[in-house]
């Protein structure tokens, strides 16, 4: 994840059907020969996922958010507590028409090769984000509004931009301080998308020794040179495992170390086990339902159902989604039914939209709906008008065993109704590239973790995030929207740029590219007997603040 748990694309709550089975994948040590005050103690970590590129400019996933964090350096970064303080920037400054931000550096930061790191790399790495957009899809995002970025010398960086911008501590701690050599040879955005920057080089705490695309398996060595303070632990590994009950076994015998997605049906059994320290709190995690909202003129044509357009189509589909049961069941309680795609924990619930009618399960409120819209109810049990079936592919991703129970759910709930859903679990990238932008589906599960700031995820929304390939896995095209999100960019004052993200959730909720089933719990677990330190609070305690307090037990 992110540092701020963006995140990215897909949050996987798992289920665990039963202790024991499988093996655990194997690795050596991610460090040779620990620096002064680097203990050789190296930190495994367990997870299903695995990252789909190291390279920022284009990465979707959660995990490769999680490594990004490690290896790289941004000029801020959010701490535990939801404030921002400095990380390559030491301090910083904004001109009183709040148009120009100066930044001055830390001293001592260097590359993992070990050349010194200046400001005017930072300046390239920011504007070859300005200057290709498309290229940098998953980073165009926060230089929106930006119009020159300078460095006056190798300590000060320099950012103008066309409008006071209201969040800038946010958009830099994402601006991620990418090795120039690395990036700068691409002439193309295809080129650049495709590069997986496997062997990757930041200034971040940590460095990248290998990674295993294949196996999932990836080393990180400590940086004894890292300017904030070197890490305390000599390195970390992590391990894909292929099902949950094998990870859950690994953290039991110690195999692994930690595991930071624990599967709901399983954490009260790992609260038990011996030797580890499990912990539930609040996160910024949903998961949704994805209605497409492709335009049916787009090129190329999306494959969804078209009675998919019709709003009552999509409210009756609201009406069948028992989210109470998603939650007692599936989520064993370790949830809330949800309603927005801003979280309620965004901004100490400041975000969150009051205004929200949720839609109330009722199957048979649902056939009424379809009924009155001239769906006609087949001897089949499927209703249609004229060629329009209410038949749906229903996909997820084939990494997450939460999924499939909740496609079991919605498909019963979906027939009493008089739709059909066929549940198919689809390989992540396979499903990142149906979605984003061939609009080659009619349903799909899948989860957010959006950033601490509602911006990044109002964002997925707009029409940008579709037509140039980025986070818009929906297809969601609203002029009135687009400009709502533009204006909330430049309002300053919080409580008038509350009311635009307020009318922004609500219109999202009315038109239904999503449907937000529920807002998840942060499991997480460790061997206390191995490892302490570790920070709990929603970066995650796999987050690079909390891997540099971890300290191995003696």
């Amino acid at each position: 994840m992110k540092r701020n748990l963006l995140y990215v694309l897909v949050l996987v709550t798992l289920l665990l059907s039963a202790c024991g089975g499988g093996t655990a994948p194997t690795a050596t040590s991610a460090t040779e020969a620990p620096a002064s005050g680097i203990s050789d103690a190296t930190l495994k970590i367990g997870w299903i996922g695995k990252p789909d590129t190291l390279n920022p400019a284009y990465a979707f996933l959660t995990e490769s958010y999680t490594i990004f964090d490690l290896i790289y350096s941004t000029l801020v970064t959010e701490s535990a507590d939801g404030t921002y303080v400095g990380m390559l920037a030491k301090d910083w400054s904004v001109s009183e028409d709040g148009l120009t931000w100066t930044y001055h550096l830390k001293d001592g930061i260097q590359w993992h090769n070990g050349e010194p790191f200046t400001a005017g790399q930072l300046a390239w790495a920011i504007n070859a984000i300005m200057k290709d957009p498309d290229g940098w899809a998953a980073s165009a995002n926060y230089t929106g509004g930006f119009k020159e970025v300078t460095a006056p010398d190798d300590k000060t960086l320099v950012i103008v931009t066309e409008y006071p911008i209201a969040n800038m501590d946010y958009r830099t701690s994402f601006l991620y301080a990418v090795y120039p050599p690395d990036f700068e040879t691409f002439t193309t955005s295809e080129d650049l998308q495709n590069f997986t920057n496997f062997n990757a080089i930041g200034t971040g705490p940590f460095k990248l020794n290998t990674f295993d695309k294949d196996t999932g398996v990836l080393l990180l060595g400590a940086n004894p040179a890292y300017f904030d303070g070197a890490p305390k632990i000599g390195g970390v590994i992590f391990q894909t495992f292929d099902n949950t009950d094998a990870m859950i076994q690994a953290l039991k015998v110690g195999d692994i170390d930690l595991v930071n997605e624990v599967p709901a049906s399983a954490f009260e059994t790992v609260k038990g086990f011996e030797n580890v320290t499990a912990s539930a709190i609040d996160g910024r995690y949903f998961n949704e339902l994805i209605i497409n909202s492709v335009d049916p003129n787009n090129d190329p044509a999306p494959t969804g159902n078209p009675a998919l357009a019709d709003p009552a189509v999509r409210l009756a589909i609201a009406h069948s989604i028992n989210k109470q049961d998603i939650v007692e069941v599936v989520a064993q309680g370790l949830a809330t039914p949800g309603d927005t795609i801003v979280p309620p924990t965004l901004g100490g619930g400041f975000w969150h939209s009051p205004n929200i009618k949720e839609i109330p399960f009722d199957t048979a409120e649902a056939g009424r709906v379809l009924e009155d819209a001239g769906y006609v109810l087949g001897s089949d049990g499927v209703r249609a008008k004229g060629d329009l079936r209410l038949e749906f592919r229903l996909q997820f991703p084939s990494d997450s065993a939460v999924y499939p129970r909740i496609a079991d759910l919605m498909a019963g709930w979906f027939a009493q109704a008089g739709m059909k859903a066929t549940p198919e679990a689809v390989d992540p990238d396979a499903l990142v590239a149906a979605t984003t932008p061939a609009g080659d589906y009619d349903l799909v599960l899948w989860g957010w973790g959006p950033d601490p700031d509602p911006d990044f995820i109002l964002s997925v929304m707009t029409t940008d995030q579709f037509v140039d390939g980025g986070w818009s896995d929906s297809g969601y095209h609203n002029p009135e929207y687009d400009q709502l999100y533009l204006d909330q960019q430049q309002i300053v004052d919080k409580a008038e740029r509350q009311k635009v993200v307020w009318k922004m959730q609500e219109m999202v909720f009315n038109d239904r590219p999503y449907i937000v089933m529920y807002y998840e719990k942060m499991l997480q677990a460790y061997r206390s007997d191995r490892f302490t330190g570790f920070i709990e609070s929603p970066l995650g305690i796999e987050s690079a603040q909390s891997l540099l307090s971890v300290t191995a037990v003696k």
